[in-house]
């Protein structure tokens, strides 16, 4: 049964697009090898990110990404187990999306900033949930 975690982290300094580029890079090869797939979306210095495989590897890799140094203030809003992966075959999509975008996943129309967004997911849990599957709407849209 796959695995899923959201979570959102503050960059610790500003991403380039090259920056950004090599996360994706890296992060589609080591999903490959652990059979991984998800979401990231950028925002604002905020990263938020879909993790989802078996259980052991996704919590483990959770660990990695919270000791790395390009990012900060590491937040979990959801893990939960899935009947099927949300993500099928991406091994890592991106999105770069708007606070007014992410605010329409969540539920959220009056939100104008990620900061609100995260506090409003950090407040309520099924807002995660509708992040993820308003990020596979504009992925498959």
């Amino acid at each position: 049964m796959p695995y899923q975690i959201i979570y959102s982290s503050q960059a610790a300094e500003p991403m380039t697009a090259l920056s950004l580029e090599k996360i994706l890079t890296d992060a589609r090869a080591g999903n490959e090898a652990r059979n991984v797939t998800g979401a990231l979306i950028y925002v604002d210095g905020v990263f938020l990110q879909v993790i989802e495989g078996d259980r052991d590897v996704v919590q483990g890799l959770m660990a990695s990404i919270a000791k790395d140094s390009r990012h900060t203030h590491v937040k979990v809003f959801s893990e939960v187990e899935l009947s099927e992966p949300t993500f099928g075959s991406w091994r890592m999509a991106y999105l770069n999306a708007s606070p007014e975008q992410m605010s329409a996943w969540a539920g959220l129309p009056g939100a104008t900033s990620i900061e609100s967004i995260l506090e409003e997911m950090d407040s309520d849990p099924q807002r995660a949930g509708r992040i993820a599957r308003g990020i596979i709407k504009a992925l498959a849209g």
